[in-house]
């Protein structure tokens, strides 16, 4: 919810904010309303769970590639998570803007938005490692004001 406090005060535009946390979600706010959001699974929470799940995949750390098709374990892995996420992402912002009917400035912001921001085509997108704390802030202002 602070993630959408501090989008909507200081882009005052209709937006998505992606956090790529422990979880990846979606929030959704169009002027001051806050629709609602998406929660799938954090992508370093998945590369823990195919490590532990099975018997033989090894746990790596993600890196952008512009390559699709891995040549062995660690490369399929890498491609398969980048490009599965971008596809994720592509999709469920689409729905959105189907389902709403609107634009959105579309809101990077948690630990791997840097290595996912540059692959979007999104027209109005930004990054923002900071909207949390803003947020938070904001929260705080606001409720001081109101004691």
């Amino acid at each position: 919810m602070v993630n959408s406090i501090a989008a909507f005060k200081i882009y005052k535009k209709n937006s998505i904010i992606i956090d790529f946390g422990t979880a990846t979600t979606f929030d959704v706010i169009t002027k001051n309303i806050y629709i609602g959001g998406m929660i799938t699974p954090g992508i370093n929470l998945s590369l823990k769970v195919l490590k532990e799940a099975t018997a033989k995949l090894p746990l790596i750390k993600l890196k952008k590639t512009i390559k699709y098709i891995g040549k062995d374990t660690v490369s399929a892995m890498n491609n398969g998570m980048y490009w599965g996420y971008i596809g994720l992402i592509k999709e469920l912002v689409h729905k959105i803007i189907k389902e709403t009917k609107k634009k959105y400035l579309v809101i990077f912001t948690g630990g791997l938005a840097n290595i996912f921001f540059s692959s979007f085509p999104f027209k109005d997108k930004v990054i923002d490692q900071q909207i949390t704390l803003k947020g938070i802030t904001e929260t705080l202002k606001f409720n001081l004001k109101n004691i």
